[in-house]
């Protein structure tokens, strides 16, 4: 059954990012915007099962039938796929939609609580450079690799970055999009969104695995995610607070072995998500899991599928409420 990736015209890459999607070259994508998120999720996809002679189509039109991938958040609620159309939504950062017969989420906490859902972890970061080993046992440079509005306000601040300075001898850094790949002189990774007790359920665990495969320990905050994937207090750090936070820093420069047992656990854990362990992932879905849930949806009786679906969009509004 032929799956097609729905990417609309105006977030196609051009020609030069094409290539460079194709050769793997590092990608200046605007990190803030839906434009980078199509295109991780659906044009990397893509390509990738390309590569690998894993059958798929790509098409800025909705096809008429078969299989349909897409982001959610590309249609509004009141949209329908056409009839011989198995919807599956990628939700990313967005909301599950309610016409999607089968959900993608990034989160694996989110799929207990979504019926109908399967969990796909975001692509890694390309190109990814892990720490330089020279740099042994030196603990001076804390760093945020991602957009800086999700770095928690208090840990934003230059009062907060002075202090830890002068207190632990740690510099923050919070870096550029263009440098997200590279954890060469990265002593520790910091990601906490905030100190609420939010679970963060519609966010992935990606900063969690750049910081495994990077061999760098990790410090991340209440997201469920992290929960799912890594086992706190052994191949990553939850702080509750700054002051957590603090206790961990302080913890982590003044015990090497402790760090390097946070980051030789969290090498064991980051093979299951490397880049070829996600192309493993999609190539299940789109070859197994995909055609085998179609198949079961078109041999359901029409009053079968129309109650599945009404049961369905009731639970996704409750979903999407609780979010």
């Amino acid at each position: 059954m032929r799956a097609t990736f729905y990417l609309p015209e105006k977030y196609l890459p051009d020609g030069p990012g094409r290539d460079a999607w194709r050769s793997g070259a590092i990608r200046n994508l605007e990190e803030s915007g839906k434009i980078a998120c199509a295109q991780c999720w659906i044009y990397q996809t893509w390509i990738a099962l390309s590569a690998a002679g894993i059958p798929s189509e790509l098409s800025s039109e909705v096809p008429k039938e078969g299989i349909l991938l897409a982001l959610s958040g590309f249609f509004n609620d009141s949209w329908r796929p056409p009839k011989g159309v198995f919807f599956a939504d990628i939700v990313a950062d967005y909301l599950p939609h309610p016409s999607a017969r089968l959900h993608i989420l990034q989160n694996k906490a989110h799929t207990r609580r979504l019926p109908h859902s399967v969990f796909m972890p975001l692509w890694t970061q390309p190109n990814l450079v892990a720490r330089d080993p020279a740099r042994g046992g030196v603990f001076e440079n804390i760093c945020f690799l991602g957009d800086p509005g999700n770095l928690a306000p208090e840990l934003r601040s230059k009062e907060w970055a002075a202090a830890l300075e002068k207190d632990f001898g740690l510099r923050l850094d919070i870096r550029q999009a263009d440098r997200w790949h590279d954890y060469s002189d990265v002593d520790c990774v910091l990601a906490i969104r905030d100190f609420t007790k939010s679970r963060q359920l519609h966010k992935p665990a990606t900063k969690l695995y750049n910081a495994w495969l990077a061999g760098v320990p990790f410090i991340g905050g209440r997201d469920s995610a992290y929960a799912s994937d890594g086992r706190c207090g052994v191949d990553y750090l939850r702080a509750d607070s700054p002051e957590q936070l603090l206790s961990h820093l302080r913890r982590l420069k003044e015990d090497p072995e402790f760090r390097m047992r946070l980051v030789d656990e969290g090498a064991r854990a980051g093979a299951g998500f490397t880049r070829e362990m996600t192309l493993r992932r999609w190539e299940g879905l789109v070859s197994e899991t995909l055609p085998a849930a179609a198949r079961k949806y078109a041999a359901a009786s029409k009053i079968q599928r129309a109650l599945s679906n009404a049961a369905h969009r009731v639970v996704v509004g409750v979903d999407r409420r609780l979010r």
